[in-house]
């Protein structure tokens, strides 16, 4: 989570949010869950984010539009084997927010390449931290 921190606050980028904090999190203690592969992570977050921006393009940010998002992220996640959980709090945060379509740059962006590379280089630095066990 430090990572996210210093992304923070020395680029000034929104990336310590609690979506992204649960990914870290998630990492850190269960690094050999499916839900927390590297392709389910990036690949959960784009969808999430993509799904959720379209929504409350045409809607509105409401809380119908974040149930929606959320909804159809979790059945697009399900299809493209590979879920990640913390992209369904994104998908009801940007339901709620409608951030555009800037989200993708700051902070999604930034932050799942923060949450994966962190768990990469410490799977490689500490001997029983074994990330990924699997990219797909």
């Amino acid at each position: 989570m430090l990572p996210l921190v210093m992304i923070e606050r020395l680029a000034g980028l929104d990336v310590f949010a609690i979506p992204f904090v649960a990914s870290a999190g998630a990492v850190a203690l269960a690094p050999a869950a499916p839900l927390v592969r590297p392709r389910a992570i990036a690949l959960g977050y784009f969808v999430a984010a993509l799904v959720s921006l379209a929504i409350t393009t045409a809607t509105g940010p409401s809380m119908y539009a974040a149930a929606l998002a959320a909804a159809i992220s979790i059945m697009l996640m399900a299809l493209l084997k590979a879920p990640h959980v913390p992209a369904v709090a994104a998908a009801a945060v940007i339901g709620l927010n409608n951030p555009g379509i800037g989200y993708l740059l700051d902070p999604l962006l930034p932050a799942v390449a923060s949450v994966i590379i962190t768990a990469l280089v410490i799977g490689r630095l500490l001997p029983k931290f074994n990330y990924p066990l699997s990219w797909r």
